[in-house]
């Protein structure tokens, strides 16, 4: 089968196999690829909740929420790929233009919902963004392409985590900017997109710089140590600290 990009990927069949008296299927190319990614997205819902606990309908809401954002990113990024090809290298789309339309999409819902003033436990915030991330990853990482199954499942694992984690630095900052004068939640959210930015196209970057064992672990450990200093920060009221110092 050749997907949208031209490259080949395995078929999505079943084959069969007689055994005596009846019939089996047998796990197969298209087979072991679909429960590979299974278990690739299943993971970081796993991480959730084995470190943040139960989740509910508005998480689930948070998902499908990332399976319609990457529908205009879909549609959107070849255009500003075109647009932009005279002005920066095709290489370097994937770390410029990718991570911010993809960012701004994922976390549109929870700027929207911080805008209207609607609260939020700082704990939602952290697990809707994640299942943001995470939804949009199931739809962008179900474009892969790879005869390695091994390679899917890091990718994919790697990459709804990543997802899921730039998004959490956004509902991060949606979680700091409550400790501040109104006024200054547009500069708060601008530097926190910015990071989010930032760490996702250093993400796409090393994953395209490195090869072999030391591009498997920057895959796969990467977005690990991203999702437990996040889960940190979460669990600390930096700004009492901040507070604290200061009166001190």
């Amino acid at each position: 089968m050749i997907c949208g990009t031209g490259m080949r990927t395995p078929c999505l069949c079943l084959h069969e196999c007689e055994i005596q008296n009846g019939k089996i299927y047998l796990i197969t190319g298209g087979d072991a690829m679909n429960l590979i990614l299974c278990a690739a997205y299943l993971l970081p819902f796993l991480f959730l909740v084995i470190f943040i606990g139960r989740i509910g309908t508005r998480f689930i809401l948070f998902v499908v929420w990332g399976f319609i954002a990457a529908v205009p990113v879909y549609f959107l990024e070849p255009v500003l790929f075109q647009a932009a090809q005279t002005e920066i290298p095709a290489v370097l789309a994937s770390i410029t233009i990718s991570p911010i339309v993809e960012e701004f999409f994922k976390a549109l819902p929870l700027l929207i919902l911080a805008l209207a003033g609607a609260r939020q436990q700082d704990r939602d915030i952290f697990l809707y963004a994640f299942a943001s991330g995470i939804g949009f990853a199931i739809i962008e990482t179900g474009l892969i392409s790879s005869p390695d199954l091994i390679v899917i499942l890091t990718h994919s694992f790697s990459t709804a985590l990543m997802h899921g984690c730039t998004c959490g630095i956004i509902g991060y900052g949606i979680v700091i900017s409550r400790h501040f004068d109104r006024r200054a939640f547009p500069s708060l959210i601008l530097g926190f997109f910015t990071l989010a930015v930032t760490i996702h196209a250093l993400y796409n970057l090393l994953g395209s710089a490195f090869f072999g064992l030391a591009g498997f672990c920057i895959d796969l450990v990467f977005p690990v140590i991203l999702f437990f200093g996040l889960l940190m920060c979460y669990h600390i009221d930096l700004p009492a600290l901040f507070r604290h110092r200061a009166s001190a």
